[in-house]
């Protein structure tokens, strides 16, 4: 594949312009274009989750218990000049499939590659590459990631304390937690079976003034199997949202209980068409849009949800800091998103960086250094590498 050549200048006038910069600072590091990149390592680690997280023993046996046993690849981007990147993929990606991006990647200048929209060869580890670039050139530029993605939205970004599928006894301690970070709400599991009512009502027994955001991953047959749950869930009244109460497919099951109840739907998906239909169908008023292919497509979503008057939040799949980081910067650069985002890193025994995100008063604040505004914590990669 030919690229043509990128200069900074013009790097800076095709990403800057969002934002209304266009003057490279005096300050910013790699003036000489000195962005090849020399090496990538990368860094398999298995972090545990803190205790009473996951789900109360009767109810797992399912990957909400396993996926903190599942492997995540910390990558660390070096270049010619001196200035290194970082990123974290989602669980679950085999390294042999990372391997082929870290031999297509060696040796490239990052400002010849199109970060908006990265050819890999394969992308299932999508997100730590495009994290590492991101960090590398936001670090040359002097300029935090949300400048490239489009210009600080908002400093503080709402975040939700979490678990997953918990008994009522189990979940008045989740609350408790909740209560004692100063979170404003709490987001939970819940499959067909789960006493999930009895739960929301021990939430509100803690304080009422925890909103709670149901999350049944579609598992519901139908829109006649959840109705009763639902009418369960806003008769306590301390419901934020209901996600995905049944599959995302069938979107007219969203419009028949958005009809009956009173607490809004949300549709988790990062596919635009399937937000688009949703909008046309009006089988929802709100969306999880992440993590959708890239920081850069979730403000895009947002953008897209924003022109149909639906505010959204940042999904995860229960990332570590360097994730989490990353989406704490699309989040920041997207107006839109009100909702309480799946910040959760403080939720793990280690979240592998120097200082943690900032979280106050349930909002996480978005850092100004450049780049990702994070430092790997090395000793807590090699604490946590595994075999």
């Amino acid at each position: 594949m030919t690229t043509e050549r990128i200069s900074r200048r013009r790097l800076v006038a095709a990403l800057a312009a969002p934002a209304g910069l266009a003057a490279l600072p005096a300050s910013a590091a790699g003036r000489s274009e000195r962005l090849q990149i020399t090496r990538i390592e990368l860094f398999k680690v298995v972090v545990p989750m803190q205790d009473d997280i996951t789900s109360s023993p009767e109810l797992g046996g399912d990957d909400l218990t396993e996926f903190p046993k599942t492997p995540k690849f910390v990558v660390k981007l070096h270049t010619d000049s001196g200035i290194v990147g970082i990123g974290e993929t989602p669980r679950g990606v085999k390294e042999e499939n990372l391997r082929k991006s870290v031999a297509y990647l060696t040796g490239k200048n990052i400002l010849d590659l199109n970060l908006s929209s990265l050819e890999l060869p394969d992308r299932t580890g999508y997100y730590g590459f495009e994290t590492a670039l991101y960090d590398a050139v936001g670090k040359a530029m002097a300029w935090p990631i949300y400048r490239l993605l489009g210009g600080l939205a908002q400093r503080k970004v709402l975040v939700n304390y979490w678990c997953a599928r918990k008994n009522p006894v189990d979940i008045k301690r989740v609350a408790q937690r909740a209560v004692a970070g100063h979170f404003k709400g709490v987001k939970m599991k819940a499959f067909p079976g789960d006493p999930v009512v009895k739960a929301v009502e021990a939430i509100a027994s803690v304080s009422p003034d925890l909103k709670v955001t149901v999350d049944t991953e579609g598992r519901f047959r139908s829109a006649a199997e959840f109705l009763p749950v639902g009418k369960g869930l806003d008769a306590v009244g301390n419901m934020l949202v209901i996600e995905d109460p049944v599959a995302k497919r069938n979107l007219a099951g969203f419009v028949e209980l958005r009809r009956q109840l009173k607490t809004p739907l949300a549709l988790h998906t990062g596919d635009p068409k399937a937000m688009i239909q949703a909008v046309r169908m009006d089988a929802c008023g709100i969306f999880n849009t992440g993590p959708a292919p890239s920081m850069l497509s979730f403000v895009e979503n947002c953008y897209l949800a924003a022109a149909a008057g639906r505010p959204v939040w940042h999904g995860s799949g229960h990332e570590l800091g360097i994730l989490d980081a990353a989406m704490l910067h699309s989040c920041a650069a997207a107006a839109n998103c009100t909702l309480p985002s799946d910040i959760l890193s403080h939720q793990r025994v280690d979240d592998l960086i120097v200082k943690p995100i900032n979280i106050h008063d349930s909002y996480a604040i978005v850092s100004d250094a450049p780049g990702l505004g994070v430092e790997l914590d090395e000793d807590a990669v090699r604490r946590y590498r595994a075999a």
